[in-house]
């Protein structure tokens, strides 16, 4: 019997440089295959007529938009009048686009325009989306990563999906009601989303884990062997994506303090000034498998990143995370992560110190797996509905 054919809708572009967003694609990618199913990514390029773009732009900068382009403005600005930045974001693209060309670009399926799109999803015997902040407001008006332009007749359902944000905005929730219960079964990534689903719509949620942790530390530690960058001696391995300049001194008076080096990977989001200046070893040259190995070898993890405490947990290494933002509603997704893996000390609370405690990694692994087991079941679940 053929396999059933799936199409997901996964955060994948090639124009972004986050390694966490990269490898969550690769490990739902690795997910759909091994559970023996046909896997095809849809892409979707935009054919917006004046007219439609006059109508959706109001709306978008209202949801989000605004920061945004001016985030891009200030990045274009900074690309210009700072040399190494740009080399250094020019190279770091090329290395991410290499990976994802060898392991998610072939199951890529592009459909141009909107009634394309559409019409495409009558190929498929389920269509999903996942993960990331695939339902954050400001891509509500595509109508792509809800799912609306899949036909009512096919299975659709998400899987770790996150709204990146603590409530959505009273213009959308009409329009979120109407998609969240289009499909079959939701599952987010974090108990937020959770609550947001079932307080807009009559739908319930689970919580699963992020599809990273779908694959066991061996898979990945295979992966990392994909890379053959090595760093010498003990070193401190920085992976922030946030601006604050305090966690940084913390991260370098920890340097100090045990004579480790600082390895650190600059500007991932956005130029930050707080970068500048920090680091014995300054890499824009790694793609996903350098990632993953130079963070699984460190002897000290320092991160802001939700993937950068993912495979600090997965990888077992003494790791402290920090909030990005104080006020940022990202932070609940850290918050959950540590919460059910019982590692709330690993937050950062103003003493570095404690970043040399020992974890109980056994227990951590029982805790994972068991919640491993329960996202897999979800998983299986969902794209059984192909089948009927």
């Amino acid at each position: 019997m053929e396999r059933q054919k799936i199409g997901g809708v996964i955060v994948s572009d090639m124009n972004h440089t986050n390694y966490g967003s990269a490898l969550q694609a690769y490990a739902t990618v690795k997910a759909v295959q091994e559970f023996g199913y046909n896997l095809s990514i849809i892409k979707y390029r935009k054919q917006r007529s004046f007219i439609e773009k006059l109508w959706i732009t109001p709306q978008y900068f209202l949801c989000g938009g605004l920061k945004r382009t001016l985030r891009g403005i200030k990045t274009a600005i900074y690309m210009r009048i700072k040399k190494e930045y740009a080399k250094g974001q020019r190279v770091r693209r090329q290395a991410t686009n290499g990976f994802k060309e060898t392991e998610l670009v072939p199951l890529f399926v592009e459909y141009k325009g909107y009634p394309a799109l559409c019409k495409g999803s009558g190929d498929y015997d389920a269509v999903f989306v996942g993960s990331d902040q695939t339902w954050n407001p400001i891509g509500f008006y595509s109508n792509y990563w809800n799912l609306m332009f899949v036909d009512d007749r096919i299975p659709k359902f998400s899987y770790a999906a996150s709204f990146g944000v603590s409530r959505v905005p009273a213009i959308q929730r009409k329009g979120t009601k109407k998609y969240l219960e289009r499909l079959d079964m939701i599952s987010v990534r974090e108990d937020k989303g959770k609550r947001i689903i079932e307080s807009i719509s009559d739908r319930q949620a689970t919580v699963v884990v992020d599809p990273t942790m779908l694959l066991s530390r061996d898979k990945w530690v295979e992966f990392a062997g994909k890379s053959d960058r090595q760093i010498e001696g003990s070193y401190i391995f920085c992976y922030f994506l946030g601006p604050r300049r305090d966690i940084r001194e913390a991260a370098v008076k920890l340097s100090k303090d045990t004579g480790c080096k600082i390895v650190i990977c600059p500007h991932m989001e956005e130029y930050r000034k707080a970068d500048e200046g920090i680091g014995d070893y300054v890499l824009y040259d790694l793609n996903p498998y350098d990632f993953v190995k130079i963070l699984s070898e460190a002897k000290y993890v320092c991160t802001d990143s939700f993937h950068g405490t993912v495979f600090s947990i997965m990888m077992h290494r003494k790791f402290m995370t920090f909030y990005r933002d104080t006020w940022t509603s990202t932070n609940s997704r850290i918050d959950n992560l540590l919460g059910f893996l019982g590692l709330e000390d690993r937050l950062y609370k103003g003493d570095m110190s404690l970043i040399n405690g020992e974890i109980d990694y056994k227990l951590v692994d029982e805790r994972l797996a068991q919640k491993r087991e329960e996202s897999e079941a979800f998983f299986k679940n969902a794209l059984s509905l192909s089948s009927k």
